[in-house]
């Protein structure tokens, strides 16, 4: 299974912020719209991103968290995808890098956001088509 074909199914919505946005309103729109991690975008580009792993360890180096800017927390050197990514690809590269969220970027400009999540949903899913299959040819033969 390809990128593509998660986002065609769970569609292309990404929240971003500006580098310069505080971590109490990235830490807010977290909280409010049930998310992990938000892009960091500056001129359309994808500059960084910021989790909530990031904004905990970020309690553990600075007194007033709420007030830092996200580009003083943010992961810099952002691992992104493309469309034609396998989601078998991913899977091993976040399990690898220990992180949970990829941007999908084409021709430079972000189109989406895959999560671990969106990616084991997805395998689940496919296994248990599969298995239900299997069932059915046993079933069948006997």
């Amino acid at each position: 299974m390809l990128v593509r074909d998660i986002l065609n199914k769970k569609g292309n919505k990404v929240f971003t912020s500006s580098p310069d946005t505080l971590i109490g309103e990235i830490a807010n729109t977290l909280v409010k719209e049930n998310i992990g991690a938000i892009v960091i975008i500056e001129k359309d580009l994808v500059v960084g991103i910021l989790s909530e792993r990031d904004i905990v360890r970020g309690y553990t180096e600075k007194k007033s968290v709420r007030s830092t800017k996200a580009k003083e927390l943010m992961t810099k050197n952002v691992i992104t995808c493309n469309t034609k990514n396998t989601t078998e690809e991913l899977l091993e590269l976040m399990v690898k890098k220990h992180f949970r969220h990829i941007p999908v970027v084409e021709n430079n400009k972000l189109i989406g956001i895959i999560s671990t999540g969106d990616l084991v949903k997805d395998r689940t899913k496919r296994l248990k088509k599969e298995i239900d299959q299997l069932k059915s040819y046993v079933t069948k033969s006997y």
